[in-house]
């Protein structure tokens, strides 16, 4: 109590001074609807800001939120697609009288969304690492898409985690002009992030710039059809007579935070078959 008093005396005319200045401000806000309406005003307007700021960081909390469920909806409307293409197939086999119909039960690509933990791109080594591991059902080998493209393949897998070898690595991925079908192989030279080169193209190949480079299906990994890039350009290698093209990525890998890892449905087949071909 002594110390309260003290603390009282000490401060006095501060203490004073503060409340002689809510008295007035009292006074001049209740005497005057003048002074009363301009308050309010900035009353409104102050408290107009704070809800303003408010909202922004609830919206900013929910963000990740919504973006999650958004994700989600891709991948399950990716399946939706997949269906109808298999039911526009059978029923194109079953108008076509030159067709036969073998009753093939397709089934559909899952694609199961995950985040970036770890994303490494600062040589030819790179890696990325998810959210996903084995009690999610990924496995190595899976396909790993953005919303944009190809990003890489499933390396190395635990219960919560996996990591990612990705295009811009020594991976090396078989693509095609989408317009020509003519094909080749899909490598990163290490330099940069935003090119890589489609070669092995025969001499004859046609292609122009702008054409579309997708996957061609011919491995177990990737189904056909996924994004690459586009064509900015085209070279030869040194002791090739073989095309080269320069191909810009749709997927930053720079700014990549959200993926899809795709379930093969038939990838242990395919492997089966493979090594029986290799073999």
């Amino acid at each position: 109590m002594k110390n309260l008093f003290s603390f009282i005396f000490k401060h006095i005319h501060w203490l004073l001074f503060l409340l002689l200045t809510i008295v007035s401000l009292y006074l001049l806000v209740h005497n005057s609807e003048f002074q009363r309406s301009k308050y309010l005003s900035v009353f409104q307007e102050i408290a107009g800001r704070a809800y303003s700021v408010t909202n922004g960081a609830k919206s900013y909390m929910f963000l990740k939120k919504t973006n999650t469920d958004l994700m989600q909806r891709i991948a399950a409307l990716e399946e939706e697609i997949q269906i109808y293409k298999n039911e526009l197939e059978i029923f194109a086999e079953r108008i076509d009288p030159d067709s036969i119909n073998i009753g093939i039960d397709k089934s559909i690509y899952r694609h199961i969304y995950a985040r970036v933990q770890q994303n490494r791109m600062s040589g030819i080594d790179n890696y990325i690492m998810l959210d996903k591991g084995s009690k999610d059902g990924i496995k190595e080998g899976m396909a790993v898409i953005s919303v944009k493209g190809v990003v890489g393949v499933i390396s190395n897998v635990t219960p919560n985690f996996s990591t990612v070898i990705p295009l811009l690595s020594k991976f090396i991925l078989n693509g095609m002009i989408k317009n020509t079908r003519f094909s080749g192989d899909l490598s990163w030279d290490g330099k940069d992030p935003r090119y890589i080169s489609l070669s092995g193209l025969p001499s004859h190949a046609s292609y122009s710039l702008g054409d579309t480079i997708v996957t061609s299906g011919n491995s177990a990994i990737f189904q056909e059809g996924v994004l690459v890039g586009v064509v900015e350009g085209s070279f030869k290698l040194k002791n090739e007579e073989s095309n080269s093209l320069k191909v810009r990525l749709f997927t930053d890998f720079s700014t990549l935070q959200e993926v899809f890892i795709v379930e093969n449905p038939f990838r242990e087949e395919q492997i089966l078959l493979e090594k029986g071909v290799d073999e």
